[in-house]
């Protein structure tokens, strides 16, 4: 009797985890690559390995899943439960490949701003996908090849691309782009140093005017309130950006983001960039850094100068900044997605880091960040040092122990474990004033700012204990204190919330205190709007360390060393500058008190508009159309600033920039 002979079949879990095994690995190499085409990449050459893993760990996890599912469906179907597993193989061959191609355009080409021709595109992609797969199923459908056929194929195809990717990775261009990054301009060393220590504390989304030094009716900074009445306070210092990409990286250099080219999550810090550490290390100092933030981390290039940085971990940074970290991080807006997601993540982050290094800090909580910085102190103390802290600050989600947040919202029990985000909308990164911001119930916008009141107040607690700390050591007297904020926080002030969408006020006035007791004067005000490009070569002369060094280049913020030193209110030479950008939209405000203006630009569309801070200081009055001469002579100065900040773009990271963008900005004289 003859039977038909049946093929072979394969058991789904088999093939879903081993096909979604290779397709990750293939996933986690090209994410390593890709970046480092676009020559603005964190990734090493050590870090092919690391992502691979990761990434292959993560996707067999999901097809185990999918082929459990597979699985039971067959049961269910009273099947056999093996099957061919041609289905499988283009499954996850083509969601591997969707993923990739979706996340590149997404993350490199629209920095994460899905606009038409980026949905467009998109959309071609997946139908185009989708038809090929009922195509093969429909071939396939009544008489499947020999699965060792596809199976070996399958093992071909991404054998190939791994050694493609290794291939390119090696090439003579990428390995000389690479030592070119490498190159750092040398600071001459010198025999002697101040005998100051300096403490540098930056709060992450703190805006002045929610400070009680700064008139704020709620008590929520009573030991920054003291630090003020022994120092200097700055009333109108002005931040660089709102959001930390660009804020950070201007501050520790006093550069302009057009100088320094640090604007999206791509960006790795330029090697011929001189930050504040990198002077104090040649000065003999002991260095430290603490970062709650990955993107101001060494896996970014900011250990330059710094014996010890204390970050989250550098894989885990890297792994987010993959395509399926990166959708990991955006699925955060949507809870069920998120919360479905994040076992995974954490599983497939645990296998992989067995082997590559656990995270240097436990907690960025502002209890544990202290204890930490207090016992680098103690260790460190024996000659002068410079320690750098980024703290959580003001920053979503607004968690704050229970005691703290009863103190500004006591009408009912707010536990931190309830208070975020089931209450508001998610912050959608709008760039305004061209969209508005999720309504919001008046009740719910001032419950959040009680959270984030108790959050700022529950900072300053710990500052307290710091200054404590700095006390009973007599530390003290030999210590200069700074602390300020690398942007601000809105709360539907201009029908947003959050920061990085926006120049207002809001997101630009930070709090500045700087302590030097005995030293500086004591109870000063300055009045005079400052730049935070300002703090560099102030301290660099505050500190005399310009008799003891020469920088490479000029710094772009101003010395506001001697009227600081004799109590006087500083003259503000030039107007101070801000930028912002996400994508292809970009914004910059010049403020030239009492007039600012925002120039915005989102796609083709533009908004100018000029406030008087004097009489609007909200800025609810646009007078553009009132005042054209003014704002023509603002915007004048404006292109002025950033051509001088474009001449100065550092070699090493040179952000790519569309045709379409240059011809945008070459209509509005910022280059040539």
């Amino acid at each position: 009797m003859n039977r038909k002979r049946q093929q072979p079949g394969f058991s789904p879990l088999l093939v879903g985890s081993l096909s979604g095994l290779l397709s990750g690995i293939c996933l986690g190499e090209w994410n390593v690559l890709l970046e480092r085409l676009k020559g603005k990449s964190i990734f090493d050459f050590s870090d092919l390995a690391g992502m691979a893993i990761w990434h292959g760990l993560l996707w067999l996890v999901i097809g185990l899943a999918a082929g459990l599912v597979w699985t039971l469906w067959l049961a269910v179907r009273r099947k056999p439960q093996k099957t061919n597993g041609l289905a499988w193989f283009i499954i996850f061959s083509y969601f591997a490949a969707w993923v990739l191609v979706q996340g590149f355009i997404n993350t490199y080409v629209f920095a994460g701003i899905l606009n038409r021709p980026a949905i467009a595109l998109n959309a071609i992609i997946f139908i185009l996908a989708v038809a090929g797969l009922v195509l093969l199923r429909q071939k396939f459908k009544k008489k499947a090849p020999a699965f060792n056929l596809f199976w070996k194929s399958y093992l071909a195809i991404h054998l190939t691309v791994l050694l493609a990717g290794l291939v390119a990775f090696l090439a003579p261009a990428n390995i000389r782009q690479h030592r070119l990054v490498n190159e750092e301009p040398a600071l001459t060393p010198v025999s002697r140093q101040s005998a100051k220590n300096v403490i540098l504390i930056i709060w992450d989304a703190v805006r002045a005017d929610h400070l009680s030094c700064y008139g704020y009716p709620r008590q929520t900074s009573p030991f920054l309130d003291q630090l003020a009445g022994r120092g200097i306070l700055f009333e109108q210092a002005i931040a660089v950006s709102s959001h930390t990409v660009e804020s950070i990286p201007s501050l520790l250099s006093s550069t302009l983001p057009t100088s320094h080219q640090m604007n999206d999550i791509t960006s790795y810090l330029p090697s011929n960039l001189i930050i504040i550490p990198q002077v104090f290390k040649t000065l003999g100092y002991n260095t430290a850094a603490f970062s709650f933030n990955p993107y101001f981390s060494p896996a970014y290039g900011y250990n330059k100068g710094l014996e010890r940085f204390f970050a989250p971990d550098e894989f885990s940074v890297k792994a987010y900044k993959t395509i399926f970290g990166h959708i990991l991080d955006r699925s955060a807006r949507l809870p069920v997605v998120s919360q479905g997601l994040k076992p995974v993540f954490r599983l497939s982050q645990k296998l992989a880091t067995l082997s590559f290094g656990e995270t240097e800090l436990a907690s960025t909580d502002p209890e544990a960040m202290t204890t930490r910085i207090t016992t680098w102190i103690k260790n460190h103390a024996h000659k002068p040092f410079f320690l750098l802290a980024h703290l959580e600050g003001g920053h979503a989600p607004y968690f704050a122990p229970s005691a703290f947040v009863q103190k500004f919202w006591p009408e009912e029990n707010l536990p931190e474990s309830q208070s975020w985000p089931t209450t508001f909308p998610p912050s959608l990164g709008l760039f305004l004033p061209f969209r508005e911001g999720p309504e919001i119930a008046e009740t719910d916008r001032q419950k959040m700012i009680a959270l984030y009141d108790a959050k700022i107040f529950y900072h300053d607690y710990w500052l307290g204990q710091l200054l404590e700390f700095l006390q009973a050591e007599n530390k003290l007297n030999d210590t200069l204190l700074l602390v300020t904020a690398d942007h601000g926080e809105e709360f539907f002030d201009h029908r947003g919330w959050g920061h990085g969408h926006s120049l207002y006020q809001e997101l630009l006035r930070v709090p500045l205190v700087m302590c030097g007791e005995g030293w500086l004067p004591a109870g000063l005000k300055i009045n005079t709007p400052v730049s935070l490009l300002d703090l560099f070569p102030t301290l660099f002369n505050l500190l005399g360390l310009n008799e003891l060094i020469s920088l490479p280049y000029p710094l772009e913020g101003e010395d506001l060393s001697q009227a600081l030193s004799e109590g006087k209110e500083p003259e503000k030479k030039e107007p101070i500058c801000s930028e912002l950008t996400q994508g292809s939209q970009r914004a910059w405000s010049l403020l030239d008190y009492p007039w600012k203006i925002i120039h915005s630009v989102f796609g083709s569309a533009e908004v100018t508009e000029l406030y008087n801070l004097a009489d609007d200081p909200q800025e609810k009055n646009d007078l553009s159309a009132t005042y054209p001469d003014e704002t023509e002579k603002l915007l004048a100065s404006l292109e002025k600033i950033m051509n001088l900040a474009g001449q100065k773009v550092f070699r090493s990271q040179r952000r790519w920039i569309s045709p379409a963008e240059k011809e945008k900005l070459r209509s509005l004289g910022y280059i040539d």
